[in-house]
């Protein structure tokens, strides 16, 4: 049974009204090519890390994930998670899109959602990325995860250009990672929210979508952009 927003209806298989999606989001083909051919089931290929482990009681159902085209929908529980396909990989000069629809919050808006860059050993020990995240009062943050330890990049911070989600309508955030030369710059729907050295941000690695707490968020795509 389809969900109805106003200018977006999901349903499984089904994103209706592709006008919803700006000129900046990437075609629904690129966007198969990572995530389709499981409507209904998870992305083939697509991997998920809780930050309190399998072990910890937040297995395999403490995450809706599934296919759903274009793009996948989910759902996190009681933990936050990353999300990424392995073959999703970026070094050097390059751009980084994704296009996500936040759905009611119920309250949670303090939750974030958003990119992950520069990802290693991913489900191993010694897991490093840097996320890129939103939340539904307006703020922004870029943090690093170095296996259990994290490091702030720059503390939540105020930015007029997120759009918030509220009543029953979803709402739709176009995030961007732009590596240039020394510099890093993280954008959403086209305004700069902050541009970092190189050295610190460390970008070149795996790309995907981090999530915390209680999110429920429609991602249309999630590639690399021009």
């Amino acid at each position: 049974m389809a969900r109805h927003y106003r200018g977006v209806v999901f349903g499984l298989g089904l994103l209706a009204s592709m006008s919803a999606v700006n000129a900046g989001a990437l075609s629904a083909q690129q966007v198969q090519h990572k995530t389709g051919g499981n409507e209904g089931k998870r992305p083939i290929g697509w991997q998920v890390r809780y930050d309190k482990g399998e072990h910890a009681g937040h297995g395999a159902d403490s995450i809706s994930f599934v296919q759903m085209t274009p793009g996948f929908h989910a759902t996190t529980g009681g933990s936050a998670a990353i999300l990424w396909h392995p073959d999703s990989t970026v070094r050097g000069d390059f751009s980084v899109e994704s296009t996500i629809f936040l759905f009611p919050t119920k309250g949670r808006d303090r939750e974030g959602y958003g990119l992950l860059i520069g990802g290693a050993d991913l489900g191993g020990a010694g897991q490093r990325y840097t996320y890129f995240l939103l939340r539904n009062d307006g703020r922004f943050l870029v943090k690093q995860r170095r296996g259990e330890q994290t490091v702030t990049l720059t503390e939540w911070t105020p930015l007029p250009a997120i759009a918030l989600q509220k009543g029953e309508d979803a709402v739709k955030n176009v995030l961007r990672v732009e590596a240039r030369g020394a510099t890093v710059r993280f954008l959403v729907n086209g305004a700069e929210a902050a541009a970092l050295p190189r050295e610190k941000v460390e970008p070149d690695g795996v790309f995907g979508v981090r999530m915390n707490h209680a999110i429920n968020a429609h991602v249309s795509s999630v590639a690399r952009a021009k």
